[in-house]
């Protein structure tokens, strides 16, 4: 696969992170921590297509081309107080296909003042992810509940990072027993202009996969990226966190929590992007979306998560109405868990669609899908832990017809996995 400079530049700041990192940590105390966490799975994929990592339509991380045994994840994690109240935390992770190798997910500085009243202001400034998930919410973005995330958050983890700064601000009301708060936030950043591009030319995905900060990801050899096509100046890649037009994004939003029994999140994503910009073979996207979330304590200790996310991207100059590429983006997903001391078993519903608003020839990016999902975990420890999960995601794509593949498919993955942590990287819930 093609790495830009920019991506090897990351590699090689990555592994001086990590080198660095290790020699700090000879003597952790509560100033500087480190904690690692070790994924390794045994997959069977059952799918007529290729994973999209291999630059196909396909909805898995895994196909038949994949090695039983594989390597999910290695993650290392650093946390370190500056001050008392400042500190920073660097994420590396190293992963073993696709864009393989080392580099970051994370690298920021978090300030917390110390509040003089039920007001408690937080700033953060660096690259994060932006606090969308209501299910990836353990360290390094990792879900409690599943091995795959979400369609929703799967492209979280692949399109979206916000690098520049967070200001949010969370005043709690009633008693103070009762644990309950309302929290605003907004947020500026650069990057993230091409956000919207794998989406709408690959279709949604579900699989647990991270992009990291240099990550160059393929892009299916579509038609209208092929030389002398309409987008040949397209690289056959994507770098989703690059710039192309110097002006800055946005997310605004808001979060209600009722004694840990209830959660409700809105936000607002427009990454403002010049969609007639164009660097280093990336085009900018202009991509906007509403996002809401709901998390509930329901009767029996079953717990309720769910997101909805509602948007439209668009790229090129207008022709005679919309953009010569332009779709409107939809997904939701239901997820009930269960926890019964230490075992958990979860259940997951997605759906997941992409609406074609253009009628440019041979750039047909509609897609219609869902999936299921039914997960196992066994923690015999806060340092080991077990996984089994089934994964069938059943979608229609009429792009498929370019390959000669049917438009319809359906993709299943059964994958066991044990993960080893280190340090405090231990499940949140």
């Amino acid at each position: 696969m093609h790495r830009t400079r920019r991506a090897t530049r990351s590699r090689f700041c990555a592994t001086l992170m990590l080198a660095g990192l290790a020699a700090a940590a000879q003597a952790q105390d509560d100033r500087h921590t480190l904690a690692a966490r070790l994924d390794v799975s045994s997959v069977a994929p059952s799918t007529l297509g290729a994973s999209w990592l291999n630059g196909s339509l396909g909805k898995l991380r895994y196909d038949e081309g994949h090695d039983d045994l594989t390597l999910n994840r290695f993650v290392v994690k650093y946390d370190g107080r500056l001050r008392p109240t400042l500190t920073a935390r660097v994420v590396a992770d190293y992963i073993d296909d696709g864009d393989s190798g080392v580099d970051l997910t994370e690298a920021y500085l978090e300030w917390q003042p110390v509040p003089q009243s039920r007001r408690r202001h937080r700033l953060r400034a660096g690259a994060f992810f932006p606090p969308l998930s209501l299910e990836n919410v353990d360290p390094a973005w990792e879900s409690p509940f599943s091995l795959s995330s979400s369609a929703v958050n799967s492209w979280f983890g692949e399109e979206l990072r916000t690098i520049g700064a967070e200001w949010s601000m969370q005043r709690a009301f009633g008693e103070p027993s009762a644990r309950r708060h309302v929290r605003t936030l907004a947020a500026a950043y650069l990057g993230n202009d091409p956000a919207g591009m794998l989406l709408v030319w690959r279709g949604w995905s579900l699989h647990d996969r991270q992009s990291r900060l240099g990550d160059v990801l393929p892009l299916p050899p579509l038609p209208q990226l092929g030389p002398g096509a309409m987008f040949e100046a397209q690289a056959p890649r994507a770098e989703p966190f690059l710039e192309t037009d110097d002006r800055l994004g946005y997310y605004a939003g808001a979060e209600l929590a009722l004694n840990r029994k209830a959660l409700l999140t809105f936000t607002q994503y427009d990454n403002h992007a010049d969609p007639l910009s164009l660097r280093d073979g990336q085009y900018g996207w202009s991509t906007r979306f509403d996002h809401v979330g709901a998390q509930f304590e329901l009767p029996g200790g079953v717990g309720l998560v769910a997101q909805w996310l509602d948007g439209r991207t668009a790229m090129g100059p207008r022709l005679s109405g919309p953009r010569v590429v332009d779709a409107d983006f939809n997904a939701y997903f239901v997820l009930l868990t269960k926890p019964i001391a230490s075992h958990r078993v979860s259940l997951r519903f997605d759906d997941f669609s992409i609406t074609d608003n253009d009628d440019t020839p041979l750039d047909d990016n509609s897609e219609s899908g869902h999936g299921w999902l039914v997960g196992y975990r066994y923690s015999s420890s806060p340092r080991l832990a077990v996984d089994v999960e089934w994964l069938e995601v059943d979608s229609e794509r009429p792009a498929r017809a370019y390959f000669g593949q049917s438009p319809v498919s359906k993709e299943r993955l059964v994958q066991l996995q044990v993960s080893v942590r280190l340090g405090r990287m231990v499940e949140s819930r």
